[in-house]
């Protein structure tokens, strides 16, 4: 319980840091001939490879998860100096029985400008992680790790380059699949 209620802090601490800010004019333009569209548009002009945030983690890759039928929960872009930041999360529809747990899987994508701030973030957040069972990723970008009470939640974060995500699913349930949880995150690292 103790794990889970630090990643929960640390969800909430980030949440918190990396709130909305004003976008430029040339960003809202752009925002605006996507807002109706899942933001799929919107490409990271700072990055090596042109990304498109709303594309690396779907609807489909969040039912394969979660195994079963979802829904967009919520979605969010916004752009500070220091980087664009693309939040997402899916429900599922139904309420698992046996559980009587209701899954949800949240998606967080930063590109910073600068690849050393990317590093630093991660940096922290594995810090304060490290004492609560994390396991290393070598697989996965530059640098990676997998976080889990094997009860309530599955976590992974992934730094590649100046890029960087956050993956968690939260209330597990016997159709949660873990495999396609690392699946996923590998295609998301491989498209960054």
């Amino acid at each position: 319980m103790k794990n889970f209620m630090c990643i929960i802090a640390v969800f909430l601490f980030i949440g918190c840091k990396n709130s909305p800010a004003p976008v430029s004019d040339a960003s809202k333009n752009e925002l605006k001939e996507t807002k109706s569209e899942l933001v799929t548009e919107y490409k990271v002009n700072h990055s090596k490879n042109t990304i498109k945030p709303g594309t690396l983690f779907t609807i489909t890759d969040a039912e394969k998860i979660l195994g079963e039928r979802a829904h967009l929960s919520d979605s969010l872009l916004s752009n500070k100096d220091e980087a664009l930041t693309y939040k997402s999360s899916y429900t599922a529809n139904a309420l698992d029985k046996n559980t009587v747990k209701t899954e949800n899987i949240y998606f967080l994508f930063e590109s910073f400008k600068m690849d050393t701030t990317a590093i630093r973030f991660y940096s922290s957040i594995k810090k304060a992680n490290e004492n609560h069972g994390i396991k290393v990723l070598h697989d996965l970008g530059d640098e990676a790790y997998f976080h889990s009470d094997n009860q309530n939640f599955y976590f992974i974060m992934v730094r590649k380059g100046g890029n960087l995500f956050r993956m968690k699913v939260n209330k597990i349930t016997k159709s949660t699949s873990l495999d396609a949880f690392y699946e996923i995150a590998k295609n998301i690292s491989s498209a960054m």
